[in-house]
C-alpha cells in the first residue's frame, strides 16, 4: 500500500477510521502521536463515534475476584477478555445496570446513592437524592442515542397505603426524580432487562409471571403469556434482537438440563430455543449446585455465568450452538483460596453475566 496516500490522508478521514476501531484498538493507538492521545475529548471525534455501532466491542461482564471494584469484559466477536476498572468512584457501590455504554451504580450504604459513569472514558456523576431513602428492589436504564438522554427506573424502595411498591423515574435531560406509576405487589426478581423501549420483569411469587413498564407512559401492567416454562427458582430474562427470552432448569426424560425459551408475540407462548449440552451442564453446575444463573443477551448471542464460579459460556440462538468462554488469568476458582480484597463481597455481589456496550461518545451529562 502506498505510504503517499496514507500520510496525505485528510484528518476528518482518519479520525473515522479512529472512531470505527474496537475501544481496546483505540486505546493502543493513543500513544502514536500527541493528537491521537486528545482526540477522545474532540466533539467531532465524539459525533463519528456516534455514527458507528459498537457491537464489535460489546462485553459480556464477568467478576474479577483477585481486585475491588474491578470487572472483567468479553468480546464474543474478539473472543479476548478486558480488565474494566472503577476504581474512580467511591468505595462499597455495586452495578445495578447498564445501557447504551453507561452503567448505573448504587451505593451499598444510606442514603443509597446512585451513580451513572461511563468506564472507558471514567466521565461520573452522582444523581440527586431520590425522594424514596430505602434500597430500591431493581434498578434499570433507557438510553435515548438519539437526543443523547437517558432515564434511570427504581423501583420498589418502599409500600404504599394501599400495600403497592413505589416507582420513581430519573430524567438527565430535568436532572430530576419523580414518582410514578405504582408496581404491583409482587415478588420481583433482581434482574429486569430493557426491550423495545420498555423495562420487563419476573415474579417469583405464587402467581409467578411478567411484569412490563412502560417508560413513556410510566406505567406498569402484567403480561398475559401461556405457562412459564422452568423452575420458578432459575428462571432469568434476557432481550436478544428486540425479543423476549427466558432461561432456566427444565426437566426431560427425568435429566434435570438448561434451556433457552423465546416468548412468540403472535401467539403469546413460550417455544424453547435450545438445551445445554448435558456434559456442559454438568460442568458448570457440579461444583456449584444452587440457582445462582445469571446470563445476557447481545444480538444473536446469550452468555451464561455462575455466581463464584470461573466458568462462562455462550448460546448462538440462529446457529442452536454452545460454546465455552476462553479462560482469563485473573479469573479463579473460588475453591484455591484466593484472597479476597476489601469490601469484595460488596461490590462482587449478583453482578455476573450482565451486558456493557463500551462507547467512548456515552455521557452521563446531559448535552441537549
Amino acid at each position: 500500500m502506498d505510504e503517499r496516500l496514507w500520510c496525505d490522508l485528510r484528518e476528518e478521514l482518519v479520525d473515522r477510521v479512529l472512531a470505527r476501531l474496537p475501544v481496546d484498538s483505540f486505546f493502543r493507538l493513543r500513544v502514536v502521536c500527541k493528537r491521537w492521545n486528545t482526540i477522545m475529548f474532540s466533539p467531532g471525534f465524539l459525533a463519528d463515534c456516534s455514527q458507528v455501532s459498537s457491537s464489535v466491542g460489546h462485553y459480556f461482564i464477568k467478576a474479577d475476584r483477585r481486585a475491588d471494584r474491578v470487572l472483567l469484559g468479553y468480546s464474543t466477536t474478539l473472543a479476548k477478555w478486558h480488565r474494566i476498572a472503577f476504581d474512580f468512584l467511591p468505595m462499597q457501590i455495586q452495578p445495578a445496570a447498564s445501557a447504551g455504554g453507561l452503567v448505573c451504580l448504587v451505593a451499598d450504604y444510606q442514603p443509597f446513592a446512585l451513580f451513572v459513569c461511563n468506564p472507558i472514558t471514567k466521565l461520573a456523576r452522582q444523581l440527586p437524592p431520590r425522594i424514596c431513602k430505602r434500597r430500591p428492589r431493581i434498578v434499570c436504564m433507557v438510553v435515548d442515542r438519539l437526543n443523547k438522554a437517558y432515564k434511570i427506573i427504581a423501583a420498589g424502595g418502599y409500600r404504599t397505603d394501599d400495600d403497592r411498591w413505589t416507582t420513581e423515574v430519573f430524567d438527565s435531560v430535568t436532572s430530576c426524580w419523580r414518582v410514578s406509576g405504582s408496581l404491583l405487589q409482587d415478588e420481583l426478581t433482581k434482574r429486569p432487562i430493557c426491550c423495545r423501549g420498555s423495562l420487563y420483569c419476573l415474579t417469583c411469587g405464587p402467581n409467578s409471571g411478567l411484569l412490563v413498564f412502560n417508560v413513556r407512559d410510566e406505567v406498569w401492567s402484567r403480561v398475559k403469556t401461556q405457562r412459564m416454562p422452568g423452575n420458578v427458582k432459575s428462571r432469568q430474562l434476557f432481550e436478544c434482537k428486540g425479543r423476549i427470552g427466558i432461561v432456566g432448569k427444565a426437566s426431560r426424560n427425568q435429566t434435570l438440563g438448561l434451556c433457552v425459551w423465546m416468548l412468540e408475540l403472535k401467539t403469546m407462548k413460550w417455544v424453547e430455543q435450545g438445551r445445554m449440552p448435558p456434559d456442559m451442564y454438568d460442568r458448570l453446575y457440579k461444583k456449584w449446585p444452587c440457582d445462582s444463573m445469571y446470563c445476557a443477551g447481545h444480538g444473536d448471542t446469550i452468555f451464561f455465568t455462575r455466581f463464584f464460579s470461573p466458568l462462562g459460556l455462550t448460546f448462538s440462538v440462529s446457529k442452536n450452538q454452545w460454546d465455552w468462554v476462553p479462560p482469563f488469568p485473573l479469573l479463579r476458582d473460588i475453591s484455591l483460596n484466593v484472597p479476597r480484597p476489601r469490601n469484595w463481597s460488596v461490590f462482587q455481589h449478583e453482578l455476573d453475566g450482565f451486558s456493557f456496550e463500551p462507547r467512548l461518545d456515552a455521557t452521563p451529562f446531559y448535552r441537549g
